[in-house]
């Protein structure tokens, strides 16, 4: 077929078409049918998108708030204020702060916060400085809570306390107990849970243990209370210089002896292994509070440091009767 036979073909189908007639149009209710029938799928399909991007939006929140927590995790165990610091660390020995944290080493000179659990192992042994010049040191195998600055939850095992020789110390720190809050007057003590009693052994002063029901018991320089789970109370005694204050003196911070005069070094071996230290003559306690010494007894004890120290001087000295006798050596 050309070109020329085009309106020939399109004049029929005009009168083909114009024969049949015009189509009928479809009644009312029909397109309301067709037209609700659309829109009901139109309807269902937004929903099905619609829920489609609730789910994606949930699951979107949810991984945001689980990575919120994560990164935001230290802030729900963050330690509290800083309420001593470590001053000798042996062996092994542990901190962790709130149910979820990890356990951590502890080492010397670290910080302690407020609500940080302390604990050492079968070999371990840990001496805090606490505000005011007391010293607080960890037993093996011993667990305590630091709850503030001036209050401690012995959990398990034992700790000695030393306010030392300074008035502001006194009654500074308390100790809690199962046998009740342990209180101290310028003194030197041990605490200790011992099959759920718990033993208060006094070096130096005077302590009190504050029960929760009961009477108030105190205790003196050489003597140990033994306070049963149902509050009996058992006395006796334990000698200063007895070698089960080893252990505390072993825990010991170290004594800087660098530039410092003989007389305070001898005070505080007098002080940690229990014993008096008697000056034999006046000459002999002048040369002490002249001389000055230099070096270091890191890591030493306190009467290995004695041993290694004063053979470097023209002093000596020697145990008897439950002091340390210090003498000039004779030349």
């Amino acid at each position: 077929m050309n070109d020329s036979d085009k309106p020939d073909e399109e004049s029929g189908v005009a009168r083909v078409l114009k024969a049949a007639g015009g189509r009928a149009a479809p009644a009312d209710d029909m397109k309301a049918a067709v037209r609700a029938a659309v829109h009901a799928e139109w309807r269902a399909s937004v929903a099905k998108r619609g829920h489609k991007r609730v789910w994606l939006a949930l699951a979107a929140s949810i991984a945001v708030a689980a990575a919120a927590v994560w990164l935001s995790r230290p802030y729900f165990t963050a330690p509290g204020e800083v309420v001593a610091d470590v001053s000798r660390a042996i062996g092994d020995v542990e901190s962790s702060t709130g149910s979820w944290s990890r356990h951590s080493v502890v080492l010397e000179d670290s910080p302690v916060h407020a609500g940080e659990t302390l604990m050492t192992g079968a070999q371990g042994l840990l001496a805090l400085r606490l505000p005011d010049g007391v010293s607080l040191r960890l037993d093996h195998d011993t667990r305590i809570e630091v709850v503030d600055a001036g209050h401690v939850d012995l959990l398990s095992g034992a700790v000695y306390v030393d306010a030392g020789t300074t008035p502001s110390a006194s009654r500074s720190l308390r100790v809690s107990t199962p046998a009740g809050v342990v209180w101290h007057v310028g003194t030197q003590y041990e605490a200790r849970i011992v099959n759920g009693a718990t033993r208060i052994r006094v070096r130096e002063g005077r302590v009190d243990v504050m029960p929760e029901q009961g009477t108030a018991q105190s205790a003196h320089v050489g003597e140990q209370l033994l306070v049963s789970t149902s509050g009996n109370v058992e006395r006796g005694s334990i000698a200063p210089s007895d070698p089960q204050w080893q252990w505390a003196a072993k825990a010991a911070p170290s004594f800087e002896i660098d530039g410092r005069p003989v007389h305070e070094f001898l005070i505080w071996v007098g002080r940690e292994v229990g014993r008096e230290i008697v000056f034999l003559t006046p000459e002999c306690k002048a040369e002490a509070e002249r001389a000055v010494l230099s070096g270091s007894v890191d890591g030493l004890a306190p009467a290995e440091a004695l041993a290694a120290v004063l053979p470097t001087t023209s002093l000596r000295s020697e145990q008897r009767d439950g002091k340390i006798e210090i003498s000039l050596q004779s030349r």
